[in-house]
């Protein structure tokens, strides 16, 4: 393993070297590829936009449980056999659903290739949704998400994107509600199948042991019968967002707490001042201002957290913590005393320096698998971040000084325009 690792490490050590290239199925389906023969591995990761923002609100979570149906079964397979040959093929493949799309990864032994891609073209295009099968794993979300209810860390994160999102689509629960998930039929996945398995919602990446004219075939195997679809799922930008303070009583020793934050596009210009800045603030683990100050030096909390959730046309920066009921009100006051003492006085030139140092080596773990690669390939597609995003993003973060990082978060923070969403038993 560590050999690998140092194979990735000094080929792609400077990002100005990563090749990829652009290719075209006969049919025009476009997808960006990597040949990597070090291991006689086949990484595909791909995804469809639309995910559970195109749930209709009385079929709410019919795009997570169409996407639980898709390795359960062809129109030649049942699920168990469809299982069976994944297995005895050396293949992995799985769909995921997400707020903003559907998630895909498909990984093959290279000798198996051929009749690993057949069987991916199966699952695609001519998944079986068969009754039985819907039934079942109807009954499995159902389970999931009466234990979520109950699960103080999944429903504080339930009820944040319901408060904080208000009116916007990502407000709903990707897994539906226990009426809704009862009430979709096989005819409303088969036709959710068609609308949202879309060649012009597809995004594909690509890497391993194959050269350029069989994966032309492969992708065009899996991909090249879908249909075009009249809707461009794009998800549009924020109206408004929840400001202040939500409580949701619930009966538990520690409260959870989420905070959420308006944030940028992932293309927008200034998107790596910001993550320079959140990093500093609390997406630096035990190095975070937030952690630090709050954490160590004061011991409210055992972990405190902020990250940033980028769409295609919008952003948030969303944190949490878990505390003793009792420290809950303390906490918060803490975390807006953080936010607004980095908006005010900004951050220092050593903090610039460590964040800028972690960014530019951290990139290198992306290239240590043909699927991290893949996934890297389809990411960047994705958020339309441009063909030379890999030689550029290195000079985009050397450039950054402290005086633009500054303006950003003066531009950006604002500590009256946080929400807290608060699940359990807080004291007053």
């Amino acid at each position: 393993m560590k050999l690998i690792f140092l194979f990735f490490l000094l080929i792609f050590k400077n990002l100005e070297a990563f090749e990829y290239q652009n290719l075209k199925t006969k049919s025009g389906i476009e997808f960006w590829f990597v040949e990597d023969k070090s291991i006689p591995i086949v990484s595909v990761s791909f995804s469809f936009k639309g995910g559970s923002s195109i749930d209709t609100s009385d079929k709410n979570g019919i795009s997570n449980l169409m996407t639980s149906l898709l390795d359960e079964g062809t129109r030649n397979l049942t699920s168990d056999q469809f299982k069976n040959e994944m297995k005895m093929k050396g293949m992995k493949l799985s769909f995921s659903t997400q707020k903003d799309k559907i998630d895909g990864v498909f990984q093959i032994i290279s000798s198996q290739a051929k009749e690993g891609f057949e069987l991916f073209y199966e699952a695609v295009n001519h998944p079986s949704f068969n009754e039985v099968d819907i039934e079942r794993v109807k009954r499995q979300l159902i389970s999931s998400i009466k234990i979520d209810e109950s699960d103080l860390s999944t429903l504080a994160s339930n009820k944040f994107n319901y408060h904080f999102f208000k009116d916007h689509v990502f407000s709903k629960n990707i897994k539906g509600s226990i009426d809704s998930i009862k009430n979709i039929t096989k005819f409303d996945l088969v036709d959710f199948h068609k609308r949202s398995i879309a060649r012009n919602n597809l995004i594909i990446g690509v890497a391993g042991n194959v050269n350029v004219s069989q994966i032309k075939k492969y992708i065009e195997l899996v991909f090249g019968e879908l249909k075009n679809n009249k809707e461009i799922h794009s998800i549009q930008k924020f109206k408004s967002l929840s400001i202040g303070e939500k409580i949701f009583e619930m009966k538990t020793p520690q409260t959870s707490v989420l905070f959420g934050h308006p944030g940028l596009e992932r293309k927008n210009e200034n998107f790596f001042a910001l993550r320079i800045a959140n990093y500093i603030l609390g997406g630096g683990g035990f190095q975070s201002r937030l952690y630090k100050n709050i954490r160590e030096k004061k011991g409210l909390v055992y972990s405190i957290y902020s990250y940033l959730l980028s769409y295609e046309n919008d952003g948030v920066i969303v944190g949490g913590f878990q505390t003793r009921n009792m420290s809950v009100f303390e906490t918060i006051q803490n975390v807006k005393k953080e936010w607004k003492k980095i908006y005010s006085r900004g951050i220092t030139k050593q903090e610039l320096d460590n964040a800028k140092a972690y960014f530019n080596g951290s990139f290198t773990r992306n290239f240590t698998s043909t699927l991290s690669i893949a996934r890297l390939l389809q990411v960047v597609q994705y958020y339309d971040l441009g063909a030379n995003y890999f030689s550029k993003r290195e000079k985009i973060i050397n450039s950054l000084d402290l005086e633009k990082v500054n303006n950003v978060i003066a531009k950006y923070f604002s500590n009256e325009k946080l929400f807290f969403m608060i699940v359990g038993q807080p004291e007053s």
